[in-house]
């Protein structure tokens, strides 16, 4: 198995390497076309009760999946800690801070079905938030 020299993620199938090329030493999100893949990247971290982990999955899987179909959206996952499966990564990356924005401002007035469910009871924690520019 090939890693990305940049990022260190594993390169398993064609198009994880940068231009399709399993020749490249690059990943698809390190390589000279990432940044027309996507501007701004948001991610959270979140965390379960013990025993709700599944219950949280569920409410992250819907969300991905109405997220996916956003304007604007180029990518996004959910990742679950092979160390501790009470903990969940969700990462989205946006075409630019407009398109993000306007997703925002669409689930804050409501007119976004972005959210579907509220998983404050099921988390341990408050949640991490980060928005950040994609630079290079």
């Amino acid at each position: 198995m090939k890693t990305c020299e940049s990022c260190g993620m594993p390169m398993l199938a064609d198009e994880d390497f940068a231009g399709g090329d399993p020749s490249s030493d690059l990943c698809v999100n390190c390589g000279s076309e990432a940044t027309v893949r996507g501007r701004v990247i948001s991610f959270a971290i979140v965390e379960s009760k013990l025993g709700k982990a599944d219950d949280l999955l569920e409410i992250l899987r819907e969300n991905l999946r109405q997220t996916r179909g956003l304007d604007g959206v180029t990518d996004a996952f959910i990742s679950q800690s092979p160390e501790d499966p009470n903990i969940f990564f969700t990462f989205s990356r946006w075409l630019d801070r407009a398109a993000y924005d306007a997703a925002q401002r669409a689930t804050a007035a409501g007119e976004s079905p972005a959210l579907t469910g509220d998983v404050t009871p099921l988390l341990s924690r408050e949640p991490v938030f980060g928005r950040y520019d994609v630079m290079d």
